[in-house]
């Protein structure tokens, strides 16, 4: 048991301490999406725990075995209000907050999509360069709208303020988030953040996936233009626009900061084999904890029935 909780903090610690920058975008996506599974998996396993366990403490059978006829007779011959029935709301309550938490994550989803797509009917004045959708304002706005039918947002502002070379870099910026299907892992993230949200640190783990999302991006827009320059140019004017039109799935301006740019204009001081297979390491790790977690999960259930079902606690 020790070991296994040992294991279980390294699995949560050690890719906090691992250097954003010896990671690789794919690898540092994978990482952070691991992690993410395993915090979502330990919430679920303590929830077992929870529901499987406490019918055996006294404080549990003291509650549900309380004779209330006896004491409130009104509640229990009228209302039908038992000890049991405290019980089981009890047991029920942290499944309910993880099952509302991940509804609201999914609704929060379809919701932002909804208001894109009003945004997009209601602001479209047409085309825009390669098959984008052209919206009026005077901020940069370059983003990757849509979550089924996924579509990059142009304003006249960007077309306006941004060079050829910058709205090139820009637009392919949008069309890699598209392209490698961000919107899923990012999807994927928030089902997972919504329910260990409750666990320290589940927060900037989700922010961490986002990051690494956008620095794939990043690569995917100067693999086709070789110019990090244009785009780290393009990034910064869309950071000092407006932001209410953030609403969209993924914006050029998204995560700007030291950490994104410095790693976009420093992209030939690359880490060494050594250190990039220590990352995929690294990403593997939670991976590898959270199956063998979600495996054991049935053992773990099993023991807690037999420990709550052989307690037996005074009856009426």
């Amino acid at each position: 048991m020790i070991w296994a909780a040992a294991a279980l903090a390294g699995g949560l610690a050690l890719p906090h301490l691992w250097p954003r920058r010896w990671l690789a975008p794919v690898t540092g996506i994978a990482l952070w999406l691991s992690v993410l599974a395993l915090r979502a998996t330990i919430t679920a396993v303590a929830l077992i725990v929870l529901v499987l366990y406490i019918p055996a403490t006294q404080l549990f059978q003291l509650i549900t075995h309380w004779c209330f006829h006896a004491v409130i007779p009104f509640i229990t011959v009228h209302l039908g209000f038992s000890g049991h029935t405290l019980g089981d709301a009890a047991l029920l309550v942290p499944a309910l907050a993880i099952t509302v938490s991940a509804t609201y994550a999914l609704y929060a989803s379809w919701r932002a999509a909804r208001l894109v797509r009003s945004w997009l009917r209601s602001s479209s004045l047409g085309v825009g360069p390669k098959r984008s959708v052209l919206v009026g304002g005077p901020e940069v706005v370059v983003a990757a709208a849509g979550l089924v039918r996924p579509q990059v947002v142009v304003s006249t502002g960007a077309l306006t303020q941004l060079d050829d070379d910058e709205l090139a870099a820009g637009l392919e910026h949008e069309l890699g988030h598209i392209h490698r299907k961000h919107r899923f892992w990012a999807l994927a993230g928030r089902l997972m953040h919504s329910i260990a949200r409750l666990l320290p640190g589940s927060k900037r783990a989700f922010e961490e996936l986002h990051f690494h999302l956008e620095r794939d991006a990043d690569e995917y827009a100067v693999r086709r233009t070789g110019d990090p320059l244009a785009l780290a140019q393009a990034i910064c004017k869309a950071a000092l626009g407006d932001r209410r039109h953030a609403a969209a799935a993924f914006s050029l301006a998204g995560h700007v900061g030291r950490a994104r740019l410095g790693a976009l204009m420093e992209r030939h001081h690359q880490p060494g084999r050594i250190v990039r297979i220590g990352g995929i390491g690294v990403a593997v790790l939670p991976a590898v904890l959270a199956l063998a977690l979600l495996f054991s999960a049935p053992t773990i259930a099993s023991v807690g029935l037999e420990q709550a079902t052989g307690s037996v606690g005074p009856h009426c």
